[in-house]
């Protein structure tokens, strides 16, 4: 090999360093080009363990044993010389890689010099090869990380909506209460009326006239406690509905919810003396889950309930506006309970943040309210204060948004 085959064969081996950063493609590739280039009959790459094992070689299988390391640890490179043959031992990266020769000793030098020249090169590659395995093993172990603190975080957030809606339930109570109230002394009132009726004998049964006025009276007062018994059964159905899990999305009108809602808690906030103002300006339906939104619409509503009574504020009274603004159906909540203090506007969607301590507040409702709307349903929610008040502003993805861009979408496919 003169002088000029050996620069040829030095820059087609710096070459086949470097092709990948998989280090069994890239040993591979080197071993092959310069096993071709220089006539090494063999040459192989080891790793050490307790002792050296095969990582990758080239070339005749069978003479793989002749050049296994063996007590040449001392040295970074070792040359066995075996009748005819020649076996070089080169230690590089965390291993060692080896190659058996029939050469000259002239050519044999040559090849050793060209080994040296590369030596630091593929020393790099090799390492860059390890690096690059161990940022990977790590960006795995990274992603699996993160996998499971998503798995917990959501099934903290089931946990905390679950402690959210026990938390509602004794809410719930009271509100069945306020609903409740009025239907059952109505019926006790029909009911003692016929009572009264009959023990004062008011109707002469004996005559015509009588049992026509007894019949009237009987069917009336029925039909008045028939029409309570639906109420009641109506108002059960409103509360076990609430605490039905969503399924699926449905289409819906924002001011349904709304009018839902109100069936739920508007008696409750009718004894408190407060006013309730609906204001609707919309006239496009949500795809949503509309249990969830309804919750979140009561948790706003509860909240001015509770801070109303605590400040024991006089003309009490809530706005509720829903509109369209942008493709977006939104519900603005709007009270004049004095609003929420600005050191903690910024926290109160935090979990188990509550300024009811002392009330036995959770600190879950805002919280839910917020995964609810932003991580279920696609919307957005946001708190504010006015001038008498706080405003609470929810924003829905409307469908006719919808439509125009499912439109726009399939004009560009066509």
């Amino acid at each position: 090999m003169d002088f000029n085959q050996q620069l040829l064969v030095t820059y087609e081996c710096v070459n086949a360093i470097g092709i990948s950063l998989d280090k069994q493609e890239m040993i591979e590739h080197f071993l092959r080009v310069f096993s071709k280039k220089t006539g090494a009959v063999v040459s192989a790459y080891w790793e050490k363990k307790d002792s050296y094992e095969l990582f990758c070689g080239q070339g005749k299988k069978a003479l793989l044993s002749k050049i296994k390391p063996k007590n040449i640890e001392d040295a970074w490179y070792t040359i066995i010389n075996d009748d005819n043959s020649k076996s070089l031992f080169m230690k590089i990266g965390k291993g060692m890689m080896s190659f058996l020769f029939v050469q000259s000793d002239t050519s044999v030098e040559l090849i050793e010099s060209i080994l040296h020249s590369l030596y630091t090169k593929l020393d790099n590659a090799i390492m860059s090869c390890d690096s690059h395995k161990k940022l990977l093993s790590l960006n795995q172990d990274l992603n699996k990380k993160i996998e499971e603190e998503v798995r917990k975080n959501r099934e903290k957030d089931k946990h905390i909506l679950q402690q959210s809606r026990q938390a509602q339930m004794g809410e719930m109570i009271s509100m069945i209460a306020h609903q409740w109230r009025q239907p059952l002394s109505a019926i006790s009132t029909v009911v003692a009326g016929l009572k009264l009726k009959e023990a004062l004998g008011k109707y002469d049964l004996n005559t015509k006239e009588g049992q026509i006025e007894h019949k009237k009276n009987l069917g009336e007062s029925l039909n008045k406690i028939e029409e309570y018994v639906r109420f009641l059964t109506t108002t059960i159905d409103d509360f076990r509905n609430f605490f039905k899990p969503d399924k699926k999305r449905e289409e819906v009108y924002l001011v349904e919810l709304v009018d839902k809602t109100l069936e739920i808690i508007g008696k409750a906030l009718e004894v408190n003396k407060i006013t309730v103002h609906v204001e609707n300006q919309s006239k496009v339906k949500v795809n949503t889950y509309a249990n969830e939104v309804m919750q979140v619409i009561l948790n706003v509503l509860k909240n001015s309930e509770d801070v109303f009574k605590e400040k024991k504020i006089e003309n009490a009274y809530i706005k509720i506006r829903i509109k369209s603004e942008e493709g977006y159906e939104k519900i603005e909540i709007e009270d004049n309970a004095g609003g929420i203090p600005e050191d903690i506007i910024d926290k109160i969607f935090e979990p188990y943040f509550s300024t009811k301590q002392e009330k036995n507040g959770t600190g879950l409702g805002l919280y839910m309210s917020k995964t609810i709307i932003e991580d279920h349903c696609g919307g957005t929610i946001s708190a504010s204060n006015t001038g008498k008040g706080a405003l609470f502003s929810i924003s829905l993805k409307g469908m006719e948004n919808d439509c125009i861009i499912n439109f726009l979408r399939s004009l560009s496919l066509n």
